[in-house]
């Protein structure tokens, strides 16, 4: 029983921007963002912020001083689509399909100046299951990341 009223995933996102600000001036992150108009989704905006807050917060703890998050919000014909891309350090084949076990860290122990409990996309994939959101995660090691998360646009 979710709490579900229009959200709008632009003010969600730039929250979550706001929320990260001194994270990503510190590592002097550019943030690529401008939609061309006003994504609104049917969900529980309280859930929806954690969803896009835990993926802002990765793209910015696995990019490296100095590069660029982009963030896109598309419509297609049965959903609307969130994608967050960074440049980072990227994903090896062979851990994608654990990233969303509870607690597993990629590439844990070369990364030790990486802070994080490893709980972040468990915890996305279940808010997802949870609201009925697809998540994809595309990513190659060294060259970064994309997650899509497609929200169902059935009553649009």
């Amino acid at each position: 029983a979710s709490n579900r009223h229009e959200v709008s995933l632009n003010d969600v996102i730039l929250q979550s921007l706001e929320r990260f600000s001194a994270e990503l001036k510190q590592k002097k992150m550019a943030i690529d963002f401008s939609p061309n108009q006003d994504f609104t989704v049917i969900s529980d905006r309280h859930l929806v912020s954690i969803v896009i807050e835990n993926l802002v917060s990765n793209a910015c703890k696995y990019s490296h001083e100095g590069e660029r998050i982009a963030i896109k919000l598309s419509k297609e014909t049965d959903a609307i689509v969130c994608e967050i891309s960074d440049n980072g350090i990227g994903i090896p084949k062979e851990d994608l399909e654990k990233i969303y076990e509870q607690f597993y860290r990629s590439q844990a122990t070369t990364h030790l100046s990486i802070k994080g409990t490893g709980l972040g996309l468990s915890i996305v994939k279940r808010l997802c299951d949870l609201l009925g959101i697809g998540i994809t995660i595309e990513s190659e090691r060294e060259s970064g990341t994309a997650v899509s998360i497609l929200f169902p646009n059935k009553n649009q």
